[in-house]
């Protein structure tokens, strides 16, 4: 399946729906909703890979989307990884979510997560991709919600709230992240 691509040049104040699809299969596979965004950010692959690899590091770097994270084993590029993860709304609880993390060294890494709070599972990935202005983020997150009553609440929360929230919170700190060195 190939996802729409989406600009959020950074710097600017312009902002574009985020591109969220609901996925319905037709043999006895669960749905699945995609989230996809694309944003543009004026730095160099080199710095922003410096600041996804550390995940040790996330709840400092981006403290409203990383609460704690606790990295339980390492072996070479792959980490396994236990978070509290933040909401987009102050009312939800943190959400507690194992994460199995492949590092693509310069490139960005790629991961599966179990979240046992909202009862999801899904596959992420964030590239960085060279670009004449900077570099390209782009991601990608598949969530299987596995309470079927929640799919459509589910879609229309994160369409509406949180990949812009993703976007205040991780991608609009990036150049302030890059200043500090």
């Amino acid at each position: 399946m190939q996802c729409a691509e989406l600009s959020f040049p950074s710097y600017t104040r312009v902002y574009s729906e985020p591109q969220i699809t609901h996925l319905f299969q037709t043999d006895m596979e669960t749905d699945k909703v995609a989230v996809t965004g694309n944003w543009l950010v004026a730095a160099s692959r080199e710095q922003l890979y410096e600041i996804f690899s550390h995940w040790e590091k996330m709840p400092e770097y981006f403290p409203q989307v990383a609460k704690k994270v606790q990295i339980l084993e390492t072996n070479g590029n792959h980490l396994k990884v236990q978070t509290v993860a933040g909401s987009f709304a102050s009312f939800l609880p943190g959400a507690n979510i194992t994460i199995d993390v492949e590092l693509l060294p310069g490139r960005g890494y790629r991961c599966r997560t179990n979240n046992t709070t909202f009862n999801t599972t899904g596959e992420e990935q964030l590239l960085l991709v060279d670009d004449p202005a900077g570099t390209r983020i782009q991601y990608t997150y598949f969530v299987t919600v596995h309470n079927r009553r929640w799919r459509g609440v589910y879609a229309w929360a994160v369409r509406s709230f949180g990949l812009p929230f993703w976007k205040r919170a991780v991608i609009n700190r990036l150049p302030k992240l890059i200043a500090k060195g």
